[in-house]
């Protein structure tokens, strides 16, 4: 009999140690398959806008050598506005209005607890942004306000889960960018350069190779 309490104390010990990392990666797991399923929408979507239009709205980042590279954001209004009516939107709301959406960890608080940050200089302004709550619980987050920096009109944020957490750069909350490779090639969704992660998280491109 003692020999069998040991051993269950044992098990016991181990179990208590090893759950926590199962439960952790499994975690993960979720949200890695969740946010591949929201990118792959939003992709979807935004190549069925363009379609429709016949041509690339201009609202991307260019970088081809030996075309106009930089800003392209003559039509990113339009772009927005046909881009919300594909996707289910069931709530708008400000980005102060934290009864609707979680309030995010700043570039500030996310370098001071050990997160990266691709360019440390970069500003993170969203103060002009509108947080639209999708049918699936997830949030996309525009930076269109006219009265901010036309520039920020290709970026945007998407939390894959929305209010139910882990709420967490580089976890479920992405910072994205409307981007182009070359004239012959069409609009697709990258890091945007002042993407970031809280530590232990990852960027888009780590999230797509798992």
């Amino acid at each position: 009999m003692a020999e069998v309490l040991i051993t269950l104390g044992i098990i016991g010990v181990v179990a208590a140690m090893t759950m926590p990392m199962i439960i952790n990666k499994a975690e993960r797991m979720i949200l890695v398959q969740q946010f591949k399923k929201m990118y792959a929408n939003l992709q979807n979507t935004i190549n069925l806008v363009q379609a429709e239009w016949g041509a690339p709205y201009e609202c991307y980042w260019m970088s081809e050598s030996g075309v106009e590279n930089g800003y392209h954001l003559d039509q990113c209004s339009e772009f927005w506005d046909n881009f919300l009516k594909k996707v289910k939107v069931l709530q708008t709301c400000s980005r102060t209005d934290y009864t609707c959406h979680p309030q995010y960890k700043t570039k500030e608080q996310v370098l001071a607890e050990g997160g990266e940050i691709m360019y440390p200089s970069c500003s993170m302004d969203f103060y002009h942004a509108k947080f639209y709550v999708l049918n699936d619980g997830a949030y996309l987050i525009l930076n269109t306000d006219t009265t901010g920096p036309s520039n920020h009109n290709i970026y945007f944020l998407v939390d894959v889960n929305g209010a139910k957490g882990p709420n967490r750069w580089g976890y479920d909350l992405y910072y994205m960018t409307l981007s182009r490779k070359g004239i012959n090639r069409g609009v697709i969704i990258e890091s945007e350069i002042c993407a970031m992660k809280e530590k232990g998280g990852m960027f888009i491109d780590e999230m797509l190779r798992k």
